[in-house]
């Protein structure tokens, strides 16, 4: 080394990653492209890598979302037909709208007997509609008779072809098969009665003329239990007093106790109030009637296995009836000076006969 020279400094910098010194014996200098960039790319890989992550999670969650989207919608259209069959079941179960048509009645009766059809009706193989106990008959007047096949859908109009009671105007508001109209009338509890009074022309249901009674001839009025005796004065014959009227309690039949004179005596006479008279297949009442003193034991007595039914038409007098009780004047005049007592005790048919029973008045201003 010469004089001249001067001794080099060198700058301390960090050993190499591995320890090493290059071969000209300088510590190399660190080369930062050659150190940073390696590392900023595995960086950007992994923020690549990370984001296509991310993407593909992305997409996936959206591709769930959209099949739990799908199911969603499936699983809705699914509940939707559900409601919808539910609703129809309901649709069902409701009543079906009403018509009124027009049709002939020979459509509606048998071939052989050439009454209502009845259900359950058959068909001939000459294609005669007959009902159940005409297929004997039938058999002798038609040749193809000798098999039948049962009208199950006639059977089904049958029962639902319904019409208004005849007394709708009187105040029923029933609606009948068509095969039991003629039932239904015989013992419709609204059929029309007449009063029995002179002069007067009222036509109306007897829950109806009870109220036509009291209003508008000032008749009396009681109620009855059956069973127990009522105690009423004994009636006078004259015009002007009229009937006593009792109505029963429970089922609201409606009965008059009726005087008459018969010679000097009085006759009183009970009847029902009812359409039809004894021919209908109402129920039958039994009746005693009996008059006697508060003083005295003796009695006179009338036992009336059946209480006369009637619609009044041909008016109501006791005498003229074939079933009275005769009070003689020593009854009506007593040298006592009591009046004496008429007892009336009617007792309720057993079983389901009283089912047809007078229904209660409607609250109505004008008489039908």
């Amino acid at each position: 080394m010469s004089a001249d020279s001067k001794p080099i400094k060198t700058k301390r910098s960090s050993a190499p990653a591995d320890g090493a010194h290059s071969r000209s014996g300088k510590k190399p200098r660190a080369a930062q492209p050659q150190t940073i960039a390696p590392a900023a790319v595995v960086k950007q890989e992994r923020e690549e890598e990370e984001g296509d992550a991310t993407q593909s999670s992305s997409k996936g969650e959206a591709s769930q979302s959209s099949s739990e989207g799908e199911a969603s919608q499936s699983s809705s259209e699914g509940g939707g037909g559900a409601v919808a069959a539910a609703t129809g079941l309901e649709l069902e179960a409701m009543d079906e709208p009403q018509i009124n048509v027009t049709i002939g009645v020979s459509l509606l009766h048998c071939h052989a007997c050439f009454l209502p059809l009845k259900p359950p009706t058959f068909k001939c193989e000459g294609g005669h509609v007959v009902c159940c106990t005409c297929r004997g008959k039938h058999g002798e007047a038609c040749g193809r008779a000798a098999a039948y096949a049962a009208c199950r859908e006639l059977d089904a109009v049958l029962l639902d072809a319904k019409l208004p009671c005849q007394y709708q105007e009187f105040g029923c508001r029933s609606l009948v098969a068509y095969y039991q109209a003629a039932d239904h009338d015989g013992a419709c509890p609204w059929a029309p009665c007449s009063c029995p009074a002179a002069g007067c022309d009222v036509l109306a249901a007897p829950a109806r003329l009870v109220e036509h009674f009291r209003d508008d001839h000032r008749w009396p009025v009681t109620s009855l239990r059956y069973g127990d005796a009522c105690r009423l004065p004994v009636p006078a014959p004259a015009p002007a007093q009229g009937c006593h009227v009792l109505v029963g309690e429970g089922d609201r039949s409606v009965f008059l106790v009726s005087p008459c004179a018969l010679g000097a005596a009085t006759a009183v006479s009970l009847v029902r109030v009812r359409a039809g008279g004894d021919a209908t297949t109402a129920a039958q009442f039994k009746g005693v009637l009996w008059v006697e003193l508060p003083s005295s034991k003796d009695k006179l007595v009338l036992t009336m296995p059946a209480v006369r039914s009637s619609d009044l038409s041909d008016g109501f007098s006791a005498a003229d009836k074939n079933m009275f009780l005769a009070v003689p004047p020593v009854l009506l005049h007593d040298a006592s000076g009591e009046a004496p007592e008429l007892m009336v005790c009617i007792d309720e048919p057993a079983g389901d006969a009283a089912a047809n029973s007078t229904p209660p008045a409607r609250c109505s201003g004008r008489l039908q």
